[in-house]
């Protein structure tokens, strides 16, 4: 995967930091700064904040105060994360070309490493559709979250489902302590009955000790009754006393259950809600508001079904969030030369036909070849080495030798100026002659060479 970020940390000392991608203006470049601990994070803005160094060095600008993120030397904090990333413009073609105008080489390349420069941010920002973990909030506006599995971790995103039944439980849990408290309650109700029972029978005990003192036989007997009476009536009203304690703990964890799955439910709802806010699912065409009828926001996202393509929200406009599939399947028209219908043919296409050069300052390199080796069909304008020849020959109606002559004055072309001493050996080509003006000197060791056939006149 390219390259297209580099990130460090800050220790409240280092103020410039360095990167590894390439990039076309200085302007693609961008700065953030983000706390670890909280997930703060603030966008720099250059020459404001911070400036190059060098092309692959950034340094930060002092500032008045220290914030969250920098020291007052503009020093990135310690446990704050610097981060250096690219930003691709694609408003517009870095060369735009006209009919009849001059095609350059670089233009094209600068064309082609826009194009790549963007394709790898895409490819290294989008979330794959197999999985992946987000930097980011994902703001889904008043889009569902759809065929989720059923939650295990706390931290998972619940199904209606999951909740519904979480809160259906708790419900039934509420409904039998609701039972236990009722049951209870006539069980204090019965020891309430029973201890107003034992009471009469203890008055009436009394009258019996009362008319005991005529009858002492009869009032101990009766005595005994009520102590017994009594002691049954006291346990009643304690047995009653638990159960109406044991009733009232049951509805208080049924209440406390309740109160936890409306929690959940509470929160689940707001991530649906939150994720449907930002993912506003498949459309037609281009939507003006959020799913709840709300403004849109930058970063909102849909899936165009009449293009086939995900689309983002900058803040003003919707466009494709990315590129699909590679070079060789995104289309391009025919222009001048350029023959190819896709990019990646369309490079290829430059690359094979394009005039290289050995720098900025050097020399193009023409075609080389023999004489049997020329244009099967020429056209004027033709310009090419010819090893055979070990000369520069150019095509107007035939082939002939290009260079440079004495002019006179106007256009006229008179004569052909060369050199008078020959350093290297040489064979005039066959059925060929040559004509010198002399004297002519050949240095020792060197041989001319004049094949049957061919001549060679000084004059």
């Amino acid at each position: 995967m390219a390259t297209t970020q580099n990130t460090a940390a800050g220790n409240g000392t280092l103020t410039t930091f360095s990167f590894t991608f390439p990039y076309l203006e200085e302007t693609d470049v961008y700065v953030s700064l983000t706390v670890d601990s909280t997930g703060a994070k603030t966008e720099l803005t250059q020459t404001t904040n911070w400036t190059f160094a060098n092309a692959t060095t950034v340094s930060f600008n002092t500032i008045g105060s220290a914030t969250d993120w920098q020291e007052t030397t503009g020093a990135p904090k310690t446990g704050v994360t610097v981060r250096i990333y690219r930003v691709t413009s694609t408003d517009a073609a870095k060369a735009t070309f006209f009919a009849g105008s001059a095609v350059r080489a670089q233009d094209l390349n600068d064309n082609a490493t826009q194009l790549l420069y963007a394709t790898q941010e895409t490819v290294n920002r989008r979330l794959d559709s197999t999985g992946g973990t987000m930097s980011g909030d994902l703001d889904m506006g008043t889009n569902k979250i759809v065929n989720l599995g059923t939650p295990t971790a706390n931290a998972d995103a619940s199904t209606k489902a999951y909740v519904d039944s979480t809160i259906g439980t708790a419900g039934g849990y509420a409904a039998a302590a609701a039972a236990s408290a009722s049951a209870a309650a006539a069980s204090e109700t019965a020891a309430e009955t029973a201890e107003t029972n034992a009471e009469t029978a203890e008055t009436n005990a009394a009258a019996s000790a009362s008319a005991a003192a005529t009858s002492a036989s009869n009032a101990a007997t009766s005595a005994t009754a009520a102590s017994t009476a009594q002691t049954a009536a006291e346990t009643a009203e304690t047995n009653a006393e638990t159960a109406e304690t044991n009733a009232a703990a049951s509805a208080t964890a049924a209440a406390s259950s309740a109160t936890s799955a409306a929690t959940s439910a509470a929160s689940a709802l707001a991530a649906f809600d939150n994720f449907d806010d930002t993912y506003l699912g498949a459309k037609a065409s281009d939507p003006a508001t959020d799913n709840d009828g709300d403004p849109l926001n930058g970063g909102d996202l849909y899936y165009n079904t009449t293009d086939d393509v995900m689309k983002v929200y900058t803040g003003s406009a919707w466009v494709t969030a990315y590129v699909p599939g590679d070079a060789a399947n995104i289309t391009s028209t025919a222009t001048g030369d350029v023959a190819a219908t896709n990019v990646q043919a369309a490079i290829a296409e430059l690359d094979t036909e394009k005039v290289p050069r050995t720098s900025t300052t050097g020399s193009a390199r023409l075609p080389v070849g023999t004489s049997a080796q020329r244009d099967g069909t020429p056209a004027a304008g033709m310009i090419r080495y010819n090893s055979d020849l070990s000369s520069f020959e150019g095509y107007g109606s035939a082939w002939g030798a290009i260079g440079g002559g004495a002019t006179g004055g106007g256009t006229d072309a008179w004569a052909l100026e060369h050199d008078n001493t020959i350093t290297t050996d040489y064979t005039i080509g066959t059925g060929k002659n040559v004509i010198n003006a002399g004297p002519m000197t050949i240095n020792s060791g060197v041989t001319v060479t004049v094949p049957t056939g061919s001549s060679w006149s000084i004059v």
